[in-house]
């Protein structure tokens, strides 16, 4: 390799370095995202189908040996910005995709993202789906805790048409199904439920969280499938959460149920919660409350975390929220207030617990 050969690698190697950093900079709020850029930044230039290419190129082992040394230094002076040039729009992309959530926030450095409010959220009331029909607003969510009822059944009713019932980020509804149970939907969910039941079991399907007062029916199990678990009652009233394969839980408050994922099955008491996590299905006992105040219209944590807390706080309100301070992530505490108040009467409250200091404004929450 001639001293020129050397010149351009090392110019590419520091342009390299230069494209990874300062991708890595623009996500620096977001350790997630900027372990993505890295790894896939690395693999580009140090294991990858580039590097191998790159090396061509330097060693020119692909050009001609009839090829002039002009031309030879014409193809190695452009082939390699080519490259990185490739590279680095490829990376763009991925920033865009993996970071899109984090570039328009004013992070300071050192900061941490705990919840990002949606550039545009695309869904601001209650909608209600009818077979293939185009969904029909049901509920506006300008009030915080919008509830809708009884828009279950209709006269002429039947199980293959299946309505879907979808909440935004701060509405609950209230659907009253065909059989008599009455569901609450908690924000951000979705629940899809045959116009009316037939056959041996009253089967719906749930993404995001729910309240369910089930109507007894001994003949004809009710059955919830969210997220890899069947719960399955008789007549009962129970929670279930499944926003995420990593947040899934079955919270009983009466009667007995039955929670199964494909390898096993659970019988909970009143007062028990059923958690699956990593593939295992397990049984505690739980303050019922921290899994049912919403329906309410409550906030409740009990010995919870700032980082859980502002997580929420964040969903309820689509605010973003930013630990200015990380260290108090972690800081746990007892905290119970109403959901349909303003956000600003809501961190005077958490501010009254000297736990930390939450400010508000132009639509960010920050924590110190």
């Amino acid at each position: 390799m001639t001293k020129e050969d050397n010149y351009n690698m090392s110019d590419f190697i520091q342009e390299e370095v230069a494209v990874r950093d300062y991708l890595l900079r623009k996500t620096h709020a977001a350790p997630d995202v900027s372990g993505e850029l890295d790894s896939f930044l690395a693999k580009m230039t140090e294991d990858g189908k580039i590097r191998e290419e790159i090396s061509e190129v330097m060693s020119g082992d692909n050009l001609s040996d009839d090829m002039d040394l002009e031309k030879r230094s014409l193809v190695r002076r452009f082939a390699i910005p080519a490259i990185l040039a490739m590279a680095a729009s490829i990376a763009l992309v991925l920033f865009l995709y993996f970071g899109k959530k984090h570039h328009h926030l004013d992070v300071p450095e050192g900061a941490v993202v705990a919840y990002e409010a949606e550039a545009e959220n695309s869904q601001s009331s209650v909608t209600l789906q009818k077979g293939d029909e185009e969904p029909m607003t049901v509920a506006s969510n300008q009030a915080s805790c919008a509830k809708v009822n009884a828009i279950g059944a209709t006269a002429n009713a039947t199980t293959a048409v299946r309505n879907i019932l979808t909440t935004p980020a701060n509405a609950t509804a209230e659907v009253t199904l065909a059989d008599g149970t009455v569901v609450t939907v908690n924000a951000g969910s979705k629940l899809v439920y045959p116009q009316t039941f037939s056959g041996s079991t009253r089967e719906v399907e749930l993404q995001g969280e729910a309240y369910f007062k089930v109507h007894h029916d001994v003949k004809h199990p009710f059955i919830v499938k969210a997220n890899g678990i069947s719960t399955k009652v008789l007549g009962t009233e129970f929670n279930v959460r499944s926003y995420s394969s990593k947040d899934v839980h079955v919270t009983l408050l009466q009667g007995s149920v039955a929670v199964s994922t494909s390898s096993s099955t659970k019988r909970l008491k009143p007062g028990e919660d059923a958690v699956l996590y990593g593939g295992v299905l397990s049984v505690r006992a739980v303050d019922t409350m921290e899994y049912t105040a919403w329906k309410d219209g409550e906030f409740y944590f009990d010995n919870e975390t700032l980082l859980n807390i502002a997580k929420e706080i964040g969903k309820w309100y689509q605010v973003s929220v930013i630990f200015q301070n990380p260290a108090k992530m972690h800081t746990r505490i007892f905290f119970a207030a109403p959901r349909d108040g303003g956000i600003e009467e809501l961190l005077e409250v958490l501010n009254s617990l000297n736990k930390a200091k939450f400010t508000y404004h132009d639509g960010q929450v920050v924590i110190e």
